[in-house]
């Protein structure tokens, strides 16, 4: 019968050794991926401080997010009627027209180098 780790209150599992880590593939670890599927990342062994007890655990994949680099963020810049430079400059660059907030949208990284951070504005909404 399967232990809940609450039982034992004496460590908390962040201080338990780990004393083997097993992949989803191998092994002690085929049950849990029958349970978890594709969700499971890794199942470990974890010993007590005094090696006499063995508490077992999953890391799950919860979560996939894409992940975009700082100057790759987009921004918001505002610019005046009469800056047709700067605009042709930003739709060169690759900026986007927003027409119903009335800003151009393009990379941090692109903005700063082209000297326009001081034109960034917050979107809300």
């Amino acid at each position: 019968m399967e232990q809940h780790p609450s039982n034992q209150p004496h460590e908390s599992l962040s201080q338990l050794r780990v004393a083997r880590r097993i992949a989803p593939t191998q092994a002690g670890a085929k049950r849990f991926a029958l349970r978890y599927g594709d969700q499971l990342v890794c199942v470990r062994h974890r010993l007590d401080a005094a090696g006499t007890t063995r508490f077992t655990t999953v890391e799950l994949l919860v979560e996939t997010t894409p992940v975009v680099p700082a100057g790759t963020r987009l921004v918001a810049l505002r610019l005046g009627p009469g800056e047709k430079t700067t605009r042709s400059l930003l739709m060169a660059c690759g900026a986007q027209w927003d027409k119903s907030k009335k800003v151009w949208f393009v990379a941090r990284q692109v903005a700063q180098s082209l000297g326009l951070a001081d034109r960034i504005v917050q979107i809300t909404g």
